[in-house]
């Protein structure tokens, strides 16, 4: 067979150095877009028990060493002795540190001391003599707002916290009078790439009056805060917060019974803020092409969960600049950071700002695979009710009563493909 001339050996090798270019900026294309890189340049390669501890991959030096600073205040243990370290706990708190409830930066379990009690008059209205929550611990000399106990009651393999309070004796804490609703830490991933979600692409999803008619209405939850213009409420269980830095000020404040400033300083809350918003997220544990995660998937948009848990986003500009990588990432989250009715089931009957007690955000799925190698324990949903995802997906109600029987009628096969992807994130 004769040799190629040499002109078209040179056609053939800059063909294949062009098919090599190509092949690796397609690589590198759908590697940005990839599903298993579920927080863009941010993912974390570890899924170990430590996987929700570590800085997020693609920071500055710089950036790493505010990090890791950083990390030092977010595990500091907050005292009531003046002049000490950390100083400033209380009189009355929940907790002395942040990873007391996020333990490893995971959910935090329902048990007092990682978890906390939100109240609220029948009529949604704080109550006289402790707010909209419970501080069940006090430092020497003062007393706590009440003591709290928890029953679970189990019904059709489900079970339902009943939160008990016992405090002064002028004070009518009975259910008749008193809505109460327990709550754990849900997991601090991602924050900060939650925080760069740009508030049109957020709003592309809401649908608070059905128009579509397909029963699902996620509204945004707009705060009123002042005279101000309203903000787009994205963090904590009902989308409280508008931003990590108004949700960090609000734990240590509420949670630990620290001003900013004051017993804090505005630094200390900076830094914090900062640890919070450049935490990664974990890599899934299969790649896109894994039967797994295609046959799971597929179920998955069968039973049209996406409509709510929205499996990409992409991030604009980090706001205040917090890292460089959080900017333009397109992440997995699984989350469209809307309110949706879940139903009688999960109403606590305790408003939040604007979101009544059968309204939650949908929670971010992402890293949900993880949560029994960092926590040693599983307690999904906000009172950590759920011990397995298929506990949590039976209480689903409301706007997701549909998903919920389709899952249901799910053929054995179906279900175990589903389960193994979301075991898999």
């Amino acid at each position: 067979m004769a040799r190629p001339s040499r002109v078209l050996r040179r056609v053939l090798l800059a063909g294949l150095a062009l098919a090599v270019v190509l092949g690796l900026g397609m690589r590198q294309a759908w590697g940005a877009a990839d599903p298993q890189q579920a927080a863009g340049a941010m993912t974390v390669a570890n899924r170990t028990s430590a996987a929700f501890e570590q800085p997020a991959a693609g920071l500055t030096p710089a950036e790493l060493e505010r990090h890791q600073v950083a990390d030092v205040l977010f595990d500091r243990t907050h005292v009531p002795l003046e002049g000490a370290p950390g100083a400033g706990l209380g009189p009355r708190f929940n907790a002395a540190s942040c990873i007391a409830c996020h333990v490893r930066n995971g959910r935090g379990r329902p048990l007092m001391g990682e978890s906390l009690v939100r109240v609220a008059l029948r009529n949604g209205q704080p109550v006289p003599g402790l707010g909209h929550q419970v501080r069940d611990r006090a430092v020497f000399g003062a007393r706590p707002d009440a003591a709290v106990t928890v029953a679970w009651l189990e019904r059709d393999g489900r079970r339902r916290p009943e939160v008990r309070l016992e405090g002064d004796a002028s004070l009518d804490l009975s259910e008749r009078s008193v809505a109460r609703s327990l709550r754990v830490a849900p997991p601090l991933i991602g924050l900060g790439l939650l925080e760069a979600v740009p508030e049109e692409a957020i709003l592309a999803h809401a649908d608070p009056d059905d128009r579509d008619g397909d029963g699902i209405s996620g509204r945004p939850h707009w705060l009123e805060e002042g005279k101000g213009t309203p903000r787009l409420g994205r963090f904590g269980w009902k989308a409280g917060a508008a931003t990590v830095r108004d949700q960090t000020a609000a734990a240590f404040l509420n949670d630990m019974g620290l001003t900013s400033p004051g017993d804090i300083g505005t630094r200390e809350l900076e830094l914090v803020t900062y640890y919070s918003q450049t935490l990664g997220a974990p890599r899934t544990a299969l790649p896109a092409t894994s039967p797994v995660v295609r046959q799971g998937r597929e179920v998955f948009g069968t039973l049209q969960c996406a409509r709510c848990h929205v499996p990409r986003l992409t991030t604009g500009r980090s706001p205040g600049a917090v890292a460089g990588a959080i900017n333009g990432q397109p992440i997995w989250p699984y989350t469209d950071l809307l309110l949706h009715d879940m139903g009688a089931g999960l109403d606590d009957g305790v408003a939040e700002k604007g979101a009544p007690g059968r309204e939650w955000r949908t929670a971010p799925l992402w890293g949900l695979g993880l949560a029994q190698r960092v926590n040693g324990s599983v307690g999904f949903l906000h009172d950590g009710r759920a011990r397995t995802i298929e506990e949590a997906i039976l209480w689903h109600g409301g706007e997701a009563a549909a998903a919920r029987e389709r899952f249901t009628a799910l053929a054995p096969e179906q279900r175990r493909r589903l389960l193994g992807w979301l075991q898999q994130l």
